[in-house]
């Protein structure tokens, strides 16, 4: 059945005329990086490049902000070294690159007039107004041992300078309770699902979604 299914999206990518963003999903696969990746063309304004030694970021995109901006959303990274043998999809044409939008732009099953929602599987988030997208950034949510659990649920509270009363004091900026102890928070994005089952952000979206969400708001995990 998985083969089945496999050759069926393979088809279907190749068959279309126009690229979605479910062909990189496809070729980077969620989880702890260790999953078989299938490896398709990338969205227009990117290449797939396989790294043979690790590099940096600004080396990657040769110091261009626009260029490191978008790497590190669409490959769900912060500015650490990427690791040799890792699959990254480089922008090479920013102004293409920046429409790359991983997530729906529109819901039909919005759950008010403010809902972030969370693709656990994608590892992004969305920021929703009245079922629109607003904003959209990546994620790295729990791991196997400590998952992030699915399901509907509100914003609680927010907490702008919160730090982990089980993990050692860890710093968490820009929290957002949801669901007893689980948070939506600034911290290390490693390109795979990484945390005790809190959803990680970017500094920079952690900011804006902590300043842009209110209490009561829907938070939806998929």
């Amino acid at each position: 059945m998985f083969i089945f299914r496999t050759l069926f999206l393979l088809i279907f990518v190749m068959a279309s005329t126009a690229f979605t963003e479910d062909a990189w999903l496809m070729a980077s696969p969620a989880g702890n990086g260790n999953s078989e990746e299938i490896v398709v063309a990338p969205p227009e304004g990117f290449d797939l490049l396989k790294l043979e030694k690790t590099e940096s970021l600004a080396k990657l995109c040769e110091q261009d902000l626009t260029c490191e901006t978008i790497f590190m959303k669409v490959n769900r990274t912060d500015r650490r070294r990427i690791s040799a043998g890792k699959s990254i999809l480089l922008p090479v044409d920013t102004e293409k690159a920046s429409e790359y939008v991983p997530v729906p732009q529109q819901l039909s099953d919005n759950r008010g007039e403010r809902e972030v929602r969370v693709f656990l599987d994608e590892q992004y988030f969305g920021a929703y107004e009245n079922g629109s997208l607003l904003f959209w950034g990546p994620i790295s949510s729990g791991t196997k041992s400590h998952p992030t659990w699915p399901g509907e649920f509100f914003v609680n509270y927010k907490q702008r300078h919160k730090r982990s009363i089980k993990y050692n004091n860890a710093p968490m900026p820009y929290s957002i309770n949801y669901d007893g102890p689980y948070f939506i928070h600034q911290q290390s994005l490693p390109g795979h699902p990484a945390s005790h089952g809190c959803i990680r952000l970017l500094e920079d979206d952690a900011k804006r979604l902590f300043s842009w969400v209110k209490t009561g708001d829907a938070v939806t995990v998929l």
